[in-house]
């Protein structure tokens, strides 16, 4: 007769991973870490769990993030959190133990996330990544370098049809800006529905053609001629057309610029991607520019990163 286990299961959102699972989990990893460290990225590997207050910091004190904390009490009462994100620690670093490093710092990682959505039951609350940040680089050229990075490790997954949904927050931003406080996120909840009715009713003008264009190189002509009527000069379309043309043929066929893009603006002051894969429900990777995010550590630097969901792309891949 077999006895069953009298210990409880996982907690909703946790992994049990073994065999060909894990094979395939760490040779992924392994190669990655590799591209990245011909890519001349060193790698960290900061704690498991931090002060809590390093991530809220980092979110710039939004609340939803210190919602999406595991927290816990240390033995002297102070607020720990597991790792909610590898960028957090990298600021952290850049602006205490690696203060007297020169800049550039090219810095990569690869290990678990820990997060949860109180909205959103069922979702993964632990989440193996492998990323690379690129530290003290403000220019088109560190942009290009990162999104060219993301687009290899992809690659190295054995994954032949993705794509990078690109967009950049300069391009709604002013004119979400431009908005009374009290409407800004409702309108911004409009964009990521894409109530085209709703926001013609609530934000006429730029907000109601913007977050419906997204495409390849005619997305930037379009856009550009919807921003070319607003009343603030906007530089988000010369960047994105100066990305594209440092991309070859082949990178270029993976990108799409998409111009609808709200979550993550109070995050990104530049460029913004995410990575999406057939196979997979969700995206298995996102990045972009974060130029305010060191300078909460004391240390101000531009940034631009990328970090890729290794279970999500394990699990897409053939």
């Amino acid at each position: 007769m077999t006895q069953r286990s009298s210990i409880a299961p996982i907690p909703p959102g946790a992994l049990d991973l073994a065999g060909d699972a894990v094979r395939r989990r760490r040779a992924l990893q392994g190669r990655m870490l590799e591209r990245l460290e011909a890519a001349g990225f060193q790698e960290i590997i900061p704690p498991t769990f931090e002060y809590a207050e390093v991530f809220v910091r980092a979110g710039g004190g939004a609340a939803d993030v210190a919602d999406r904390l595991i927290r816990f009490l240390d033995l002297d009462g102070k607020l720990l959190a597991l790792r909610y994100d590898f960028t957090a620690s990298v600021a952290r670093l850049a602006a205490t133990k690696l203060a007297d490093w020169p800049t550039p710092l090219r810095l990569s990682y690869a290990g678990k996330v820990f997060r949860q959505d109180p909205e959103r039951e069922g979702r993964r609350r632990e989440i193996l990544q492998v990323g690379g940040e690129l530290l003290g680089e403000g220019g088109v050229a560190a942009d290009v370098e990162v999104l060219r990075l993301a687009l290899a490790l992809v690659g190295l997954a054995g994954v032949a049809e993705f794509q990078v949904n690109l967009g950049h927050v300069g391009a709604l931003a002013p004119a979400l800006a431009a908005l009374p406080p009290d409407e800004r996120a409702a309108v911004r909840r409009l964009i990521d529905r894409k109530d085209a009715a709703g926001l013609a009713a609530a934000a006429p003008g730029a907000l109601t053609e913007l977050p419906f264009i997204i495409g390849r190189r005619e997305a930037l002509d379009r856009a550009a001629r919807v921003l070319a009527t607003a009343p603030a000069p906007n530089d988000a379309i010369a960047r994105l057309n100066a990305i594209d043309a440092a991309l070859s043929e082949s990178e270029r066929r993976h990108v799409v610029y998409d111009f609808g893009e709200v979550r993550g603006l109070d995050y990104y002051t530049g460029i913004h991607f995410e990575i999406f894969v057939a196979g997979a429900g969700t995206a298995v990777g996102a990045g972009g520019r974060y130029d305010d995010l060191i300078g909460r550590f004391g240390r101000p630097l531009p940034a631009v990163g990328l970090a890729l969901d290794l279970d999500a792309l394990a699990t897409a891949a053939p």
